[in-house]
């Protein structure tokens, strides 16, 4: 008996197919998550993201901005050979996946990892290798773990974010679902105005969304290029790691880029106190 218990406290994560080309993440039952990697814009990015409580707390295709989808990655700028394509809105550019790598359950967390490619004007661009570690919530709060390495194929590829008014979103986004109360958080203070160039080292948003208060930090890694990087911030429901902004940043073949987040989902009881600082 006792034996059967710790093995079902062990299998508590489980990855299933939900439909074609959905990957959807529980724990105990519970939808923690759900990865797309259909064809066209239904590709490689995380939609449901879930509180430990329930809340779904991400949109997929709103009406102001189709072209968000959950939490995702994408560019407005990316040049090769001369040709420019968006892969913000997918104008030119594709996201596809090439391979599913690893998916993993332990009694701590679960681990997703997935090569995509980008394609500028149908041509191999950039492989992306993606990793997602989800970690078993503590309390109101659960922390996830994303890496994102970029290699350009076969010749130098450029990135970069939105030119248009100076705004330079582009990179680790995500977009939230329908929600009152918005509350944006920074690593210096509240946001009590849209951003677009201001450098921290972690930005949240914090709503009361149809099943209850709950929100998300996205944290970027030290290591990471340009740290502390600019955020588009914005109280409609948005919220993004700007990397590189508006000024190009050459990915060359045989120097990878990576890229590390830790993402912290986490549920706001009327008596809980904030997430953690770092």
């Amino acid at each position: 008996m006792k034996w059967m218990l710790l093995l079902a406290w062990a299998a508590s994560f489980t990855w299933q197919e939900d439909r074609p080309g959905v990957l959807r993440l529980t724990e105990n039952g519970a939808t923690v998550l759900a990865y797309h990697h259909g064809a066209g814009r239904e590709c490689c990015y995380v939609h449901p993201l879930v509180s430990p409580a329930g809340v779904v707390l991400t949109d997929d295709g709103p009406a102001d901005h189709i072209h968000h989808r959950g939490l995702f990655w994408a560019w407005p700028v990316m040049e090769m050979g001369g040709t420019r394509a968006d892969s913000w809105t997918l104008t030119g550019a594709e996201h596809r996946l090439v391979e599913i790598l690893a998916r993993q359950t332990s009694n701590t967390s679960a681990r997703l990892a997935a090569r995509h490619e980008w394609r500028v004007d149908g041509k191999p661009a950039l492989a992306e290798d993606m990793e997602l570690v989800v970690y078993k919530a503590r309390g109101a709060e659960r922390r996830l773990a994303l890496t994102i390495v970029l290699r350009a194929l076969e010749r130098p590829v450029s990135i970069a974010g939105a030119p248009e008014q100076n705004k330079g979103y582009g990179g680790v986004s995500i977009r939230f679902a329908p929600r009152q109360e918005t509350r944006l958080e920074s690593s210096e203070g509240p946001v009590a105005k849209d951003e677009n160039h201001n450098r921290h080292r972690w930005a949240q948003l914090e709503a009361q969304f149809a099943g209850g208060r709950a929100g998300v930090r996205i944290e970027a890694d030290r290591r990471n290029p340009q740290f502390p990087n600019d955020w588009c911030l914005r109280h409609y429901g948005f919220v993004g790691a700007n990397f590189p902004g508006v000024t190009p940043y050459r990915v060359e073949p045989g120097k990878p880029v990576t890229l590390r987040y830790e993402i912290r989902v986490f549920d706001r009881p009327a008596a809980a106190a904030r997430p953690s600082a770092p």
